[in-house]
């Protein structure tokens, strides 16, 4: 049965400011597959007669974009790789570990709305051709309304090639029902596009309205932020590119591989963007920040992950020893946690301060034994205030730092705080960049019209931190860029919803089979005794590299078969 939505309607004062367009798209997203005439308006086609509604419309379809602040049953996807584990056992997450997940029992199924979501772009992209604003151009905000509406449709374009972009990376091939407004039954008939049509059409809407939009709303009536850029366009044609050339969705193909480079190089060409070294990677007025979802003011994130100990704190999602393996000492050297407690090669590591001079995303990202927060000293070992054997207290040793908004009050009186969750930013581009140049020519070495190599685009990322740049002799051959690189994207964007597809998308689901492994840490006297642990082991099956359609999905429309592998 489909569900009917009110498509709810707001006054011009209160989608005129950029600030309010912030709250309004974390709003609960409606669904527009009918037309509902308790608004108060006797048709669809009334909703466009005035440019406030028609605003309000296209706002409507931003609420479709996804965000990962505990998107599977209160955990992140984090949770569902080899970065963390969640530590109440009755979550939804733990079916990905399990492996009992399957086309009966799906799990982070975004399906269905991100069809509404592609729907409710068609919708608007119909309306709008058929809408008709002459009638109010004697009003004196006409020019303004047409100034700012010149950039409807390529934002809804844009939002409709993301969700294709979701649907393809969760399914592979996928029904794109784009070239008109579907209905529901029309939908049901529809076959499979390949993964790499999908990229081919998305690739191309990117670029056409690229062409369209620009490059701030600093200049446009009304000055709202969080709308879809040039940036933003560029940014998602990138990342397309990059996965179509992917080992998992195509064999090696150097061409495929210059593209994704030659998009990456398209963005760093605005001179828009800068890396930028702050607190926060969703910092709204970030020169790094390309594009975002805005949410509305709560606490509930930080109830989900503040650790136990903290009033209404939760724990949550718990960063894994693997992960905390990654991050590097300030001098760029390895810090593994082995049976004899933590060890390095680095000349000033002190085993008895393992979490001392570390690379400066760790504290950006980890709350560890002896971090600051809210005013606290943790105290991760066994007994401590924030340690096993207290009911919700990590496993791992380690809380969730990034995201987690320290201004946030729970208690006694909650204080919430908007929340914003970044879905490009200038780092991956850079990255996408060097993937794609290794790849295409190696680590250093250029073609064509590049002048940037894989080597110096990913050291701009390292060491903006003050991190150690990597040298030639540490990258000798493509395999060897590619190990730097994986490590580098790991450490940079741990819990922003990226390496659950890059390990996919590399063919790397081994590494989640490794299992989950924390830190155990007992005082004796004035020291602390640190031991690894295994926390959780985890199932991995290649089948996994795609979800399965939902069932509920084939039984509906016989052209969704074949399944995806595996999953019969």
């Amino acid at each position: 049965m489909e569900t009917k939505y009110t498509i709810n309607i707001i006054t011009l004062k209160e989608v005129i400011s950029g600030f309010l367009f912030l709250s309004l798209i974390g709003l609960t997203s409606c669904n527009y597959l009918d037309f509902d005439q308790s608004t108060g308006y006797d048709s669809q086609a009334e909703v466009f007669e005035q440019f406030e509604r028609a605003e309000n419309s296209l706002n409507q379809v931003y609420t479709y974009l996804e965000h990962d602040f505990g998107s599977i049953d209160g955990g992140m996807r984090d949770c569902a790789i080899d970065d963390a584990h969640y530590v109440w056992s009755n979550s939804e997450v733990h079916t990905f570990n399990n492996g009992n997940w399957s086309a009966i029992h799906t799990v982070d199924d975004d399906w269905n709305s991100n069809y509404q979501g592609i729907r409710a772009a068609n919708l608007f992209i119909e309306s709008m051709e058929q809408a008709d604003f002459e009638r109010y151009k004697w009003n004196s905000d006409y020019q303004t309304w047409i100034e700012k509406s010149q950039y409807w449709v390529s934002e809804a374009r844009f939002l409709r090639s993301l969700f294709l972009f979701e649907l393809a990376r969760r399914y592979g091939d996928i029904p794109m029902p784009v070239d008109k407004l579907y209905t529901v039954d029309d939908v049901n008939t529809l076959g499979k596009t390949s993964f790499q049509d999908v990229m081919a059409y998305i690739v191309k809407e990117c670029k056409e309205v690229a062409e369209v939009l620009p490059n701030s709303y600093n200049d446009v009536a009304g000055k709202q932020t969080g709308r879809i850029t040039k940036g933003a366009a560029l940014a998602l044609r990138s990342r397309a590119l990059l996965y179509a050339a992917s080992p998992l969705y195509s064999e090696d193909n150097q061409q495929k591989w210059i593209d994704a480079a030659k998009a990456a190089k398209d963005i760093m060409d605005l001179n828009i963007y800068q890396l930028v070294n702050e607190e926060v990677v969703n910092n709204l007025s970030s020169k790094e920040l390309i594009l975002e979802r805005r949410m509305a003011s709560s606490c509930d994130f930080e109830k989900k992950n503040f650790p136990i100990s903290f009033d209404k704190g939760n724990t949550g999602t718990c960063p894994s020893q693997n992960l905390v393996d990654a991050f590097q000492t300030k001098n760029g050297y390895d810090v593994i946690l082995t049976e004899n407690g933590f060890e390095s090669d680095d000349p000033n590591f002190d085993s008895q301060k393992p979490y001392t001079d570390r690379d400066p995303r760790f504290y950006k990202t980890v709350l560890y034994d002896g971090a600051i927060f809210k005013n606290v000293q943790l105290d991760c070992s066994e007994g401590g205030a924030e340690g096993l054997p207290t009911v919700g207290a990590s496993e791992t040793g380690y809380y969730l730092k990034k995201y987690v908004m320290e201004s946030v009050d729970l208690s006694p009186v909650e204080k919430p705080a908007i929340h914003c969750w970044v879905l490009f930013r200038y780092a991956e581009v850079l990255l996408n960049y060097a993937e794609a140049m290794n790849n295409a020519y190696g680590p250093e070495q250029l073609g064509g019209d590049f002048t940037e190599t894989a080597l110096v685009a990913l050291n701009k990322v390292r060491t903006r931190y003050g991190m150690p740049a990597i040298i030639s002799a540490d990258v000798p051959t493509k395999e060897a860029f590619q190990e730097k690189l994986e490590r580098e994207k790991r450490v940079e964007f741990a819990f922003e919803n990226q390496r659950f597809w890059d390990l996919r998308r590399w063919k790397k689901g081994s590494e989640i089979s490794k299992g989950i492994d924390g830190v155990k840490i007992v005082r004796d006297g004035g020291n602390s005794v640190y031991t690894r642990i295994k926390v959780e082991n985890r199932t991995w099956n290649d089948k996994m590299y795609l979800y399965p359609i939902p069932m509920s999905e084939l039984l509906k429309n016989n052209n969704l078969y074949p399944q995806n592998a595996g999953w019969n």
